[in-house]
């Protein structure tokens, strides 16, 4: 039965006696739900497929044409409390197969992602489970920047799997950052029910197999952006020509999960949701604390920027204020923290030291849009706008 809510962290397993479909793999128990790795996270979106229909308010389609097969929205159904993406021998867009998948149409990014799936039985189809930007008309979108795998596996080979991490530069153009654990034996079958994680975190990516960590990436954001990325459950043909005796066949998802723990308020793109500012601002040359992100930076006093979280849940934060090291910047800056009406303020000297991640303290705040931090300048030199962060201890 699926869990709405989250055990401790100990890998539940339903015992069950399952022969081996093939390929020597010994016969296994079935992985039940896992759990985000330590404490604090709040279940922020996911969907239990137990409905009889895609939630086209959450997902999107895959409708591609690539490799050996055409995706189709057709090939995707919901029932009996799993996703299927039907596998078809079938003439459809030039192609002899079909395959399919969905894309979340919410941007995500820092947190827990889980799945549950199975493989279909039979060679020939990709399936995957990843984090991209995209509707899944196309894999090469424009706003192709930052892909994170959280499992990639060839049905031609049931045990073996692999978790990538690959920068791109928009429309299928490669950026100079991959990450990879290569295709490894995970000695499973995994056209059984297994359950896979992603902890997607400011300092790198960890990937979960049945809630054992298997590959960590230590993908940071200044080697690359760190988008907000949909969420593709998808199976297509491709490495080799599917096996047509096997099908037709599916690829299931049991759910999709994912939480959150930590929260970042930018200065520009989807963490831009609490930020505001009084006075005048402009447009720095400066870049921000991930690749390529926009600064903005203000010289008139009291001009004041404004981050204003929405925390999921109440609990313990040390918050940080990103700190732009600069020789024209404001050396006596005003840092005000709000928790819910108690105030504290400090200065920043932006002339000394070095650009970077500033502590302002921990401690507890309360859920909602109550705890706030603002930046305001001096009128002695010029004060920048980035980012700030309220980490979960």
């Amino acid at each position: 039965m699926k869990r709405a809510t989250r055990a401790p962290r100990t890998l539940a397993v339903v015992a069950a006696g399952l022969l081996a479909l093939a390929g020597g793999i010994a016969p296994q128990a079935t992985a039940a739900e896992a759990s985000p790795p330590g404490d604090g996270w709040t279940l922020a979106f996911g969907d239990e497929f137990d409905g009889t229909a895609v939630d086209t308010g959450k997902w999107s389609f895959r409708t591609d044409v690539k490799a050996y097969s055409a995706q189709r929205k057709e090939n995707v159904t919901e029932s009996g409390g799993s996703l299927s993406i039907n596998l078809k021998k079938e003439t459809y867009a030039g192609k002899d197969f079909t395959g399919g998948g969905v894309v979340s149409k919410q941007r995500l990014r820092y947190g827990y992602y889980e799945t549950r799936a199975r493989i279909n039985d039979g060679g020939g189809w990709h399936s995957s489970f990843w984090l991209m930007g995209g509707d899944g008309s196309t894999t090469f979108p424009a706003d192709q920047r930052t892909e994170v795998d959280g499992f990639e596996i060839d049905s031609v080979n049931p045990a073996k799997l692999a978790h990538n991490v690959h920068s791109w530069k928009g429309s299928g153009s490669t950026g100079p950052v991959h990450y990879g654990s290569g295709t490894y034996d995970s000695g499973l079958d995994l056209r059984q029910w297994h359950t896979y994680g992603i902890d997607w975190s400011e300092s790198g990516v960890k990937f979960y197999l049945d809630g054992a960590l298997k590959y960590t990436a230590a993908y940071t954001p200044d080697q690359w952006t760190h988008d907000y990325t949909a969420v593709w459950l998808t199976s297509i043909a491709y490495g080799t020509v599917p096996d047509a005796t096997r099908l037709p066949s599916a690829m299931q998802f049991d759910y999709v999960r994912y939480w959150q723990r930590d929260y970042y308020v930018d200065n520009d793109g989807p963490a831009a949701y609490g930020y505001s500012t009084s006075g005048t601002w402009s447009s720095s040359s400066l870049s921000g604390w991930t690749k390529d992100s926009p600064m903005t930076y203000a010289c008139d006093a009291g001009a004041t920027a404004t981050w204003r979280p929405r925390l999921r849940s109440a609990g313990t934060y040390e918050v940080f204020l990103r700190k732009t090291a600069t020789p024209g910047g404001d050396p006596a800056a005003r840092v005000a923290l709000d928790n819910n009406g108690t105030v504290t303020t400090s200065t920043l000297d932006e002339r000394t030291g070095s650009s970077g991640w500033t502590s302002l303290g921990t401690r507890s705040y309360a859920e909602g849009t109550g705890a706030a931090v603002s930046l305001t300048a001096s009128g002695t030199g010029c004060v920048h706008a980035d980012a700030v962060k309220f980490v979960r201890r």
